[in-house]
Formats: structure tokens, C-alpha cells, sequence
């Protein structure tokens, strides 16, 4: 049976998933339990170690900074005979010791460790030119502050803690006598041990700039890395407390890190210890526990398939029973002895079926008068049949007048833009006759009666005579000079008319042409039919402008161009492209309102284009669309305009040009005499050319 799922099956899933979630919901606190307390135990080592180096490295130091003290005063006094080596002792940690008077950067008395040279073989010059080389003693740090301490290893060295302080020398009067720099080297063997014995946290004695002092990575003290940029560094920096502890994030992940101050603030020691290495021990005991709940599960279930026999057992005598009794056979009885609700629910199916038997002998009875019913039903179908086709045949040429109708008002709508644009070309074109060639003519007939006359009455001679005489008009000019401009002005104005004429005449051809083409579209009803080329979108929107000029000037309306888009270069049929953007002008043009408009009108022709498409947006602050309207406006003969106005097929019709060419209009939005909104969306010749066409929609 498709999806059949058994009651064995099914217990033994709510077991799994039992036990299951609760080894799940135990491991999720056992880690968690386990994850804080290894956290707080990791703090408090961490706490007691940073501790414990702070002070060692303040004791350390306090006593690095008396000898050095010690050894500057007795060193600068000539009288005193007392040895460097008796001040620092044979196992001081200080391994050299110069002495600079101030603003001079020659020493005058200098201390070394002989035992440090011979256990490392270093050369004489080592501290004196090497490490100064590689570690200049930072002099103005040491001036500036008192104290100062900076990482002195370097290569072919150990590691080194380079600290230089300021020391006073005063008279028996304690007037100061003079200003000293005494700069000494102290080797890290007593905190390195310490820190080699750290294995589960990383430790960092940096100073307050983040510049590491000391480590047991002997490669990041002699490249002197700068740990200024670390979380648990910053936190040491901003804390006001000198010993703290705190769960941070950097970029090699989650740590718990522990800071200590040391010296006057001046030296930070950080320790941290990775999460994931921390936490090892929990992963190991979730794994561990893991293997033991599969185990457990394992038994588990083998137990449960054990005893579930024994409970689906009479379950699946039940469902054979019903198996045969659903192939038809009503004689089946059901034998259960299990002495429980199973039982029971034998007894009420044997009863069902019993009851089921009697039914079906009652409705083969029924079937057969039924049988002789639906004889004499199917004589009066017949006949009713009949008429229901004739009926099919009248409301199918109801169809077809109705189709032929709609046919005709989308021509006579889409007709309508071209011959708008035709009878205003040509009253612009009357009235600019009237207005510019009739005075032109009249000028003409003027100046030949004028010659007419003068020649009549005494020949040429006269009209010759006449010609010199001054102008009436202009008294620097000739009559003949006079005349000369007037023909030469009407010349120049039959010219622009010549032009006007043939301009005229082009345009009205197009819109022509425009109309015969619509009209033999119109005969195909199945599809449309295009005519595609490549066209620039730019170019095909100036004729449009072109094509609605002379009405958007008749009612005074600015045309604003924004041309945006890089590639405007489109296949498409221009005619229906040309048909559906005037369809939008001449919307624009209707949703004017001069009484109710307060700002000067206009029609904004925006472009755009992103890898696939080229947008173009056509906007106006006319009287816009009402709320209710617009999720209407594109559908068939839906209209707010009179009759004389629209038909409410050219929203349509135009979505239709546009989608055949695989692109859309959409209805953006409409604020009252603000902005009211169209986009429109082709695709571009490059991306067109990689897809199949598609019809209009």
C-alpha cells in the first residue's frame, strides 16, 4: 500500500526519537555544565599566573632599577673604588650597564657580565654596537618619562629586556649637579622558565603601546611584534583595575583571556587560552558519551522490536480482514483472541461486514430499477441535446459579432493616435500659411503693380528713375534697393515654407503608413504580427516626441528628456513601439487640467539600463489616477474618459506591443497634480538576440 507506514514501525520511531532527544537534551547541559566550569576554572589559573608574573616582574624590576641607581651614583664619582661587579653580583640578572650623561650619547662608564659572553660566545662590541644597531636605546622615551622599557633581542642574541631611567646627581647640599642616563640590559631567565612552564594559556608581557616585551617565542620578540590592535590588549588598556579576567573574539577565534599590571601600569601582562583547546576535555567527554547512547539506544530497540510482535500482532490480523473485505468478500470473519480492546474492535467489523452484506443486496436491487429509469432519462438527454447545439450555434455567432465589434473599436482606437497627430500637423500647417506666406504674397503683389504702374507710364526709362529714388521706409535705402530685400525676404520665406511643406508632407506619409498598418494588423485576429529591426530607444523616443509636439505646444506643455541610459540599442517593430508611447503621451495630454493645475505642466521622459534591459519612465503631474482605478488600468475597455475621449483599449493594446517584444509596461504610481507614473521595461539588442521571441501576453 503507497505510504503505508506499520504500528511496529511507528513505535518503534516514537522510541528512537525518544531516547534520542533525551541524550540530546543531556549532552546540551552536560556540555554546557562542563563548558562553565572549565571556564571559571581557566580564569582562575589564568588570574593566579598573571598575578603571580606581575609581581615577580615588579619585584624584578624594583630591584633592576635600584642597581642601575646604585651603579650610575658611584660610577659617576671618581673617588668611589667600589666594582660594578660587587653592585650587580656574580648571578645579577642585569647583563650590561651604561652610563650617558644628558643630551650626549657616549658613555662614560659601562658594566659587563663576562660570564653572559662566555656562556653564549658573543663578540666585545655586542651590546656596545650590535644591539645598539639593531635596538637604539630610545634616549628621548627615557628623558620624557624617567623610565623606559623596550625589547632589546635581536638576532644572534637571547632575549633581552633593554630599560633605561634618569638619575640626579646632587651635591652635600642636595643641589643638583648633574643629569644622568644610566641604560642597562637584563636577561629574561627567571620569567621565561615561568612561562615555560605555562602549556594550556599563551602569555604576553607587552608594554603600554602593545609592544612585546617579553615571550617565549624568541621569533616574535625579534621581529618586536605589536599587539596593539589585540581585543584582550585593548581591554587591559581601557580597564581601571589591575587584575581582571574576560571571554573575548579576535580573528583566530574565541579565547578566555586574563590581564595583569605590573610596575606602575607600565607593563601589561596578558595571558589567553583558545576555547576550542580549552574545552578539548568536554569534546572528548561528549564523544565518549555519544558511543555510549548508541550502545544504549541499540539495546534499547532491540527490546522494544522484540515486544512489539506481540502488540501489532492482532493489529495485522485486523488489517488482512479488511483487505478482503475491500476486494469484495463479505463472508470474511475476523478472529482475534487477545482478550483486550482488540478484541472488541474484531467484533465490531464482524458486525460492520454482516451489516455491509445486507446493504449491497439491497442496493443490487435497487440498481436494477434504476437500470430501466435511466433508459427513458437517456431518451429525454437526447432530445435535449438537440437543442442545447442549436443553442451553441447561435451564442457562437453572438461570439464572433461581439469579437468583430471589439476588432473594430481597437482599430478605430488605434487609429485615432496617428490621425490626431495628422489633423494637428495640418492645422499647424494652415495656420503657419496663413500667418507667413499670405503676407509674403501680398508683399509680391505690391511690388509688380507697383512696377506695373511705373512702366505704364513711362516705360522703362521711368521705372528705372523710379527705382533710385529714396525708400519711404528707409532713407539710406533705394527703392530698387527696398525691393531687392522684400523679393529676397519672400524668397527666403517660400524656402522655409518649401521645407515646412516637405517636412510636413514626410511626417504625414508616416502617419499614414501607421494607419494602413494597423488597419492590415487588425485583420489577423490569432497573433500579432512585427516587423523587427534594430532600433536606438533614444532615437525612436525623440520621433515619438516629434510625432505629439505640435498638440503638447498647442497646450502649452514642456517635454523634459532625461537621457540616462548607455545602451538604448533595442529590437522591436517601430511602428508599435512609436503606437504604444504615444498611447501614454496622449494619456498624459487628456490628464491635464488648466483651472485645477498648479504648476506649470509637463511630460518627463526618463532612460535607464542595467546588463539585460533598457527602462524607460514616463511621467506627468497631472490629474494622475484615482486609488480605486488603478489596479484597472490595463484591463479591456475600461475607461474614465466620455466616449469622444477613449475607448479604454490603448493602456491595453500598447502592453500588448510592448510584452510581444518580450519587454512590459507597469503602472508605478499617482500623485495628484505631482507625479504620475509608467515604466516601461525592452530588452536590449545584445541580451534580446541570446532568447527566442516571445508573443504578447
Amino acid at each position: 500500500m503507497k505510504g503505508f507506514f506499520s504500528i511496529r514501525a511507528k513505535f518503534l520511531s516514537v522510541m528512537s526519537g525518544l531516547l534520542i532527544a533525551c541524550l540530546v537534551v543531556y549532552l546540551l547541559i552536560a556540555v554546557q555544565v562542563f563548558k562553565t566550569d572549565k571556564t571559571e576554572l581557566i580564569f582562575d589559573l589564568n588570574r593566579s599566573m598573571v598575578s603571580n608574573l606581575s609581581a615577580e616582574i615588579e619585584t624584578e624590576l624594583n630591584g633592576v632599577s635600584d642597581k642601575l641607581r646604585l651603579f650610575a651614583l658611584l660610577s659617576f664619582n671618581d673617588n668611589n673604588k667600589l666594582k660594578p661587579s660587587t653592585i650587580f653580583g656574580n648571578q645579577s640578572e642585569i647583563i650590561y650597564a651604561s652610563l650617558y650623561k644628558q643630551n650626549e650619547k657616549t658613555s662614560i662608564h659601562t658594566y659587563t657580565d663576562q660570564n653572559y659572553f662566555e656562556t653564549y660566545g658573543l663578540t666585545s662590541n655586542f651590546f656596545s654596537e650590535t644591539i645598539v644597531k639593531n635596538r637604539p636605546i630610545p634616549f628621548s622615551e627615557i628623558l620624557k618619562n624617567g623610565e623606559y622599557f623596550w625589547n632589546a633581542s635581536t638576532e644572534g642574541g637571547t632575549p633581552l629586556l633593554g630599560y633605561g631611567r634618569n638619575v640626579i646627581v646632587e651635591d652635600a647640599s642636595g643641589i643638583p649637579t648633574e643629569h644622568l642616563a644610566v641604560v642597562g640590559y637584563v636577561k629574561l631567565d627567571k620569567i621565561l622558565k615561568i612561562l615555560n612552564l605555562v602549556h594550556l594559556s599563551e602569555v604576553s608581557i607587552v608594554d603600554q603601546s602593545g609592544n612585546l616585551l617579553i615571550h617565549k617565542n624568541f621569533e616574535w620578540l625579534k621581529n618586536s611584534k605589536n599587539i596593539s590592535q589585540s581585543p584582550l590588549f585593548k581591554a587591559a588598556a581601557e580597564s581601571k583595575v589591575h587584575l581582571s579576567v574576560a571571554s573575548l573574539k579576535d580573528d583566530q577565534g574565541e579565547f578566555l583571556g586574563a590581564f595583569g599590571k605590573s610596575y606602575q601600569s607600565q607593563i601589561y601582562v596578558l595571558a589567553r587560552a583558545s576555547k576550542e583547546q580549552a574545552f578539548s576535555a568536554v569534546y572528548e567527554l561528549v564523544s565518549r558519551s555519544l558511543s555510549f547512547a548508541l550502545i544504549v539506544i541499540t539495546i534499547s530497540l532491540l527490546f522494544a522490536f522484540l515486544i512489539s510482535k506481540s502488540l501489532t500482532q492482532p493489529i495485522s490480523i485486523l488489517v488482512e480482514g479488511m483487505q478482503k473485505v475491500s476486494s469484495g468478500d463479505l463472508t470474511t470473519q475476523i478472529e482475534v483472541k487477545t482478550r483486550d480492546e482488540t478484541q472488541m474492535l474484531a467484533s465490531s467489523f464482524n458486525q460492520m461486514i454482516s451489516e455491509l452484506k445486507q446493504s449491497r443486496d439491497e442496493l443490487q436491487e435497487i440498481n436494477r430499477e434504476l437500470d430501466k429509469k435511466v433508459k427513458e432519462r437517456t431518451l429525454q438527454l437526447e432530445i435535449q441535446n438537440k437543442a442545447v447545439k442549436e443553442a451553441q450555434e447561435a451564442l457562437l455567432k453572438t461570439t464572433r459579432l461581439a469579437s468583430a465589434g471589439e476588432i473594430a473599436g481597437r482599430a478605430a482606437h488605434e487609429v485615432l493616435n496617428p490621425l490626431t497627430g495628422i489633423l494637428t500637423r495640418l492645422s499647424s500647417t494652415e495656420k503657419k500659411v496663413q500667418t507667413q506666406t499670405m503676407p509674403q504674397i501680398n508683399m509680391m503683389k505690391d511690388i509688380f503693380a507697383s512696377w506695373k504702374a511705373d512702366h505704364a507710364q513711362g516705360g522703362f526709362e521711368t521705372l528705372t528713375k523710379n527705382w533710385q529714388q529714396n525708400s519711404g521706409v528707409d532713407a539710406h535705402m533705394t527703392l530698387w534697393q527696398e525691393d531687392m530685400q522684400n523679393i529676397e525676404l519672400v524668397q527666403n520665406g517660400f524656402e522655409n515654407l518649401f521645407r515646412l511643406v516637405e517636412s510636413d508632407t514626410k511626417f504625414l506619409i508616416q502617419e499614414s503608413q501607421r494607419i494602413n498598418k494597423i488597419i492590415s494588423g487588425m485583420r489577423k485576429l490569432s497573433r500579432l504580427h512585427s516587423e523587427i529591426d534594430s532600433y536606438s530607444g533614444h532615437q525612436l523616443l525623440i520621433d515619438c516626441r516629434n510625432i505629439m509636439a505640435d498638440l503638447f505646444n498647442r497646450e502649452d506643455i514642456d517635454i523634459i528628456e532625461i537621457f540616462n541610459a548607455q545602451d538604448d540599442y533595442v529590437l522591436l517593430d517601430r511602428d508599435e513601439f512609436i503606437q504604444a508611447i504615444t498611447n501614454l503621451f496622449r494619456n498624459s495630454l487628456q490628464a491635464f487640467n488648466k483651472e485645477l493645475q498648479k504648476e506649470k505642466a509637463f511630460v518627463k521622459i526618463a532612460t535607464s539600463n542595467d546588463a539585460q534591459n533598457f527602462y524607460i519612465e514616463i511621467s506627468d503631474n497631472g490629474s494622475g489616477v484615482a486609488l480605486e482605478n488603478q489596479p484597472l488600468l490595463f484591463e479591456k475597455q475600461f475607461t474614465t474618459k466620455s466616449a469622444d475621449e477613449g475607448t479604454g483599449l490603448g493602456l491595453g493594446i500598447s502592453r500588448r506591443f510592448i510584452r510581444a517584444h518580450g519587454g512590459n509596461i507597469e503602472f508605478i504610481s499617482s500623485n495628484e497634480f505631482f507625479e504620475t507614473k509608467f515604466k516601461i521595461t525592452i530588452p536590449l539588442q545584445a541580451a534580446a538576440s541570446k532568447q527566442p521571441k516571445s508573443e504578447a501576453a
